[in-house]
């Protein structure tokens, strides 16, 4: 009698588990991909507008990052803006920590005076601002991160200033759980498969297993570079993303015709 082999067994991924790993696999990747660099661009944008409507010096975005119960600066923008990617704070220190924590948003003026301005934060950037304004970027009733703005041209910051402030910390929050969907999908994948598919093997064979179905599915890292390529066109001009839509459609009717070709090459030879 056949052995009775479920799409939970291990042994299936040479067969129909693996064709369905690889298609879960490239989607999950792809989108991933997609998402991040949308979100990146979104993120982006919304630093921009807030400098550019409060004449700002700086405006910075800053996401909770759990594993280390830290605040990292991911995006920032204006002319004093740039020093502070790539650093981060505890969570529950500084002007933004404060915001992050409290889930309130503050504006001050003079921060140095302040207990709760971190001064050694605010060299290590080399700027000391004149006024801030924080505002938690909330998912629910949870903080995920905050939008700081630095050094308002005209006066101090104000009850408005917070009201204006606060709409591009909703719109920075959706941005950010928008980009986690495609995260969530590749986890959930990883999920299964150690679970499921693969009890007791290492997170990094899953891993290597994961990145093999979806090399084999793509072809090679050629493949990235071309979904890289294709994100990269969402910036560019109308009159430059139809010329590569029309390049990319004739590149699809010649495979078509070339698969044609194939097909009919092998049923002569039969």
């Amino acid at each position: 009698m056949p052995e009775d082999r479920s799409l939970s067994d291990p042994r299936d991924l040479n067969g129909a588990g693996l064709a369905l790993l690889r298609s879960v696999a490239l989607r999950a990747e792809a989108a991933q991909r997609l998402e991040s660099e949308l979100q990146t661009t979104l993120l982006r944008s919304i630093v921009g507008t807030t400098v550019a409507i409060f004449e700002a010096e700086a405006a910075s975005i800053a996401l909770y990052r759990e594993g280390s119960h830290s605040l990292e600066f991911v995006i920032a923008g204006g002319a004093q803006g740039q020093g502070v990617v790539g650093l981060s704070i505890p969570a529950d220190q500084g002007i933004a920590g404060y915001a992050f924590t409290t889930g309130e948003s503050i504006a001050i003026a003079e921060p140095e005076r302040d207990p709760r301005f971190g001064k050694d934060f605010s060299a290590e950037t080399g700027f000391t601002p004149r006024s801030i304004l924080a505002v938690p970027m909330r998912s629910g009733a949870q903080s995920i991160g905050v939008l700081e703005v630095l050094d308002k041209r005209d006066g101090t910051f104000t009850m408005r200033d917070i009201a204006i402030a606060s709409v591009f910390a909703d719109q920075a929050a959706v941005a950010i759980q928008v980009g986690a969907r495609a995260l969530e999908a590749r986890n959930l994948l990883h999920a299964i498969l150690t679970g499921d598919l693969h009890q007791g093997t290492e997170p990094d064979a899953v891993d290597d297993v994961v990145s093999a179905a979806t090399r084999a599915q793509s072809g090679d890292d050629r493949f990235w570079e071309f979904v890289d390529a294709i994100t990269r066109l969402r910036r560019a001009r109308p009159e430059d993303r139809a010329l590569a839509i029309d390049i990319l459609d004739a590149i699809g009717r010649h495979e078509a015709r070339a698969a044609q070709r194939r097909s009919f090459s092998r049923h002569v030879r039969r």
